[in-house]
């Protein structure tokens, strides 16, 4: 990989006549995320390393977003231009025969030049998966978060739904009022309000203002199911809104400190961050 150029053969520059547009899905469990890291394995990086086996050139490959270590996807987007005149249907079978087992390429097409898998996306789809029965069954413990406690669900699915919005979550994210990379959150839904909205502790930071499309929790045998969906989200944040609703049920979290943490921006006065092996990107909308 070390001697391949992104160039012909006279060391010109290529030019790209197709943007292709994959689907992945992976169980993130083995892996340090998406983004590539020194000497950790990353999606991002496996990935990448497939397509410059299939197309023999350099390339860069764009996702829809980061995902945390040990996170797992059913629908993770990403797109990357290429030289080669390979059909976009015979992507899938020659990236999936170089890539391991917990990896897979679901699809690929070719799209307009102007697409990118992060700037053209509308919002994203998280699910985070709960057993609350009394002993984790060891096929759901690479993707479930097991919390054997008694919850007030009713109280639960009222504190969720006042995610619903736009909102600073600073008290939300890894840390409280980070200012979060501006990229990571999707384009084209539409552009925070941060300017016109005040907290309880100030002006609230336009870097930590995200609107929160729908969040709900259901209940599946003994399977609490969370799904949200939003135009972008800080990093830890949903793991961080999962937490904080499981403290809402157990009665540690009153409904009125739930509804202030919408305004005080602190991240101590939160919940738990849930475990990363819980949550699963689903879908990326366009």
């Amino acid at each position: 990989m070390q001697g391949r150029v992104a160039g012909d053969k006279a060391g010109q520059p290529v030019s790209h006549s197709q943007n292709i547009r994959i689907v992945l899905a992976f169980d993130g469990t083995s892996y340090a995320g998406w983004q590539v890291q020194p000497d950790r394995p990353t999606i991002q990086g496996i990935v990448r390393e497939a397509i410059e086996r299939t197309s023999g050139e350099l390339v860069k490959l764009t996702g829809s977003g980061r995902t945390d270590a040990g996170t797992h996807a059913r629908g993770l987007v990403a797109n990357f231009l290429t030289s080669s005149r390979m059909p976009s249907s015979a992507w899938v079978p020659a990236l999936n025969r170089l890539l391991p087992e917990d990896i897979r390429v679901l699809s690929a097409r070719s799209v307009p030049q102007c697409f990118h898998a992060r700037l053209s996306a509308r919002s994203k789809v998280y699910r985070y998966q709960v057993y609350r029965g009394p002993v984790l069954p060891p096929h759901r413990a690479r993707d479930h978060y097991h919390y054997p406690y008694s919850l007030d669900l009713s109280t639960l699915r009222r504190a969720a739904r006042m995610f619903e919005g736009e909102h600073d979550f600073a008290s939300f994210a890894a840390h409280s009022g980070e200012r979060n990379d501006r990229r990571a959150q999707v384009g084209g839904a539409g552009s925070p309000t941060a300017s016109r909205r005040k907290s309880a502790k100030g002006d609230a930071s336009p870097d930590t203002v995200r609107r929160i499309l729908s969040c709900r929790a259901e209940i599946r045998g003994s399977n609490l199911i969370f799904q949200v969906e939003g135009n972008g989200f800080l990093h830890h944040m949903v793991r961080n809104m999962v937490g904080t609703l499981l403290e809402v049920g157990r009665g540690r979290i009153s409904l009125g400190q739930f509804e202030e943490l919408l305004r005080t921006r602190d991240r101590t006065q939160a919940g738990f961050t849930a475990p990363a092996h819980g949550l699963t990107l689903v879908r990326v909308r366009y």
